[in-house]
Formats: C-alpha cells, sequence, structure tokens
C-alpha cells in the first residue's frame, strides 16, 4: 500500500514539473498575437511620425510672410531718438507707399538686442522685388543717415551696407496720425511718427493680404481686402 502511494506521488510530481516548465498552445497564440498587435501600432506611429517629419521638411517657407513679420516686429520697437537736420531736430522715419525708412531696436545683425539701427525697406514695383537694409544708428551724424535714406535712389555712398532682397508680387504702405481721419500714402510729418501703418501685399500664394502695424506696440490687426481702408495721395516725401 505504502509502495502504491508513493508510486502516485511520484507520477504527481513529475506531471506538475512539466506543466511548469512549458506553455500551452493557447498560451502561445495568446502570446504571439498580443506581440503581433504592438508591433502594428509601433510601425503605424513611426509611419505617421515619419510622414509629418517629411511633409515639415519639404514645406517651403513664406519669405513674404517673413519679411511682414519683421517689419512688425521692428516698428513695435521704434525708437523715436531725434536726430539734428538740416537745421531741426526730428525723429527718424520717412516713408511712403513704396519705401520705409525709420530707427528701430530690433536689428537681424546685431548680437546684442537693443542696439538700434536704421532699417530701410523699398520695392521695386517693376522688378517685383522688396529690399532689406540696415546700419548702426548715430544720432551725432544725420548727414550719414540722411544719406543712407537715399541709398538706391542716385544717391550712391561708399559704405552702403548690403541688401537683403525677396520676391514680392505686390507691396503697399500707407500711414495714420494721431487724429487722422483715413490714411493716406506718403508721411511728410517730419516732426512726428505715425500711430498706424497699414501693409498691403500679396504673397506667395498669390493672395491679396493687408495688416494694420501698430508703432511702437506688439499687436497687429490682420484686414481683409474688403476692410482695408484707402488711401489717400500724399505731397512730396522723399523717394
Amino acid at each position: 500500500m505504502k509502495a502504491a502511494t508513493a508510486a502516485i506521488l511520484s507520477r504527481a510530481i513529475r506531471g506538475h514539473g512539466l506543466r511548469s516548465g512549458g506553455f500551452t498552445l493557447i498560451e502561445l497564440i495568446l502570446a504571439t498575437t498580443i506581440s503581433a498587435l504592438v508591433i502594428g501600432i509601433l510601425s503605424v506611429c513611426l509611419s505617421f511620425a515619419l510622414r509629418a517629419w517629411e511633409s515639415t521638411q519639404n514645406r517651403q517657407v513664406d519669405q513674404t510672410t517673413l519679411m511682414v513679420d519683421l517689419i512688425k516686429l521692428q516698428l513695435s520697437e521704434l525708437d523715436p531718438t531725434p536726430i539734428r537736420s538740416e537745421g531741426s531736430v526730428h525723429p527718424v522715419f520717412r516713408g511712403n507707399s513704396s519705401s520705409l525708412y525709420f530707427v528701430s531696436g530690433h536689428s537681424v545683425k546685431a548680437i546684442s538686442h537693443g542696439v538700434p539701427v536704421v532699417v530701410r525697406y523699398a520695392y521695386d514695383a517693376r522688378k517685383k522685388l522688396l529690399s532689406y537694409s540696415e546700419r548702426p544708428f548715430d544720432p551725432y551724424h544725420a548727414k550719414a543717415i540722411e544719406d543712407f535714406s537715399g541709398a538706391g535712389k542716385g544717391r550712391e555712398t561708399k559704405d552702403r551696407p548690403p541688401s537683403y532682397e525677396i520676391e514680392m508680387p505686390a507691396f503697399s504702405l500707407s500711414y495714420a496720425g494721431r487724429d487722422a481721419t483715413q490714411f493716406s500714402d506718403r508721411w511728410e510729418k517730419s516732426s512726428e511718427i505715425p500711430i498706424e501703418v497699414l501693409l498691403r501685399w500679396t504673397g506667395e500664394d498669390a493672395r491679396e493680404h493687408s495688416r494694420m502695424l501698430m508703432v511702437n506696440c506688439p499687436f497687429a490687426i490682420s484686414v481683409k481686402k474688403e476692410q482695408a481702408p484707402a488711401a489717400r495721395q500724399g505731397g512730396s516725401a522723399f523717394e
């Protein structure tokens, strides 16, 4: 009797050992299915991430929008420090429908932020090019500043700074002062600085855009084409 009991226990122990050392067919199928699901989910996520990365790399930045953002930023940091020129003291700001010239605390080239520079934008309607240039602002050398304002209009200077040009199908500027009832395509008040600058341009997307730029204010107002105010013709101003 004892021998039979020992044999039964021995077989039970051996059977338990074999069971604990392996997997059943159902367990293997379940593990394989879960692994396949995890691999499938990871492959879908990786594929989506790669497509998003490729679309970002292939996307071309609209240079016209970048230039408009630069104008907005520099106008928001406009420096009203006056200079003495032609017997009068006045801030540096001149503008017409295709040119803009003022002093800003934001420089594209300066390493230190806040260093004032004289910036100049000029649009060539024939070539469809908008050019940008800047030079350090020195209020004690007004003649150099005035010469820089006329660069490219028959008043070449030896130290003329290099300019950066981008293609822009259309570009126009107009201005409004504190008490103005409408915009003007020329700013003639040398003793004052406008409060708003209305910028119209056609981007690389061939669409017409309008934006109201606030002087010494970081915010801009996007204006729809049908809402953009008309600009009246101004008198003589710098060309």
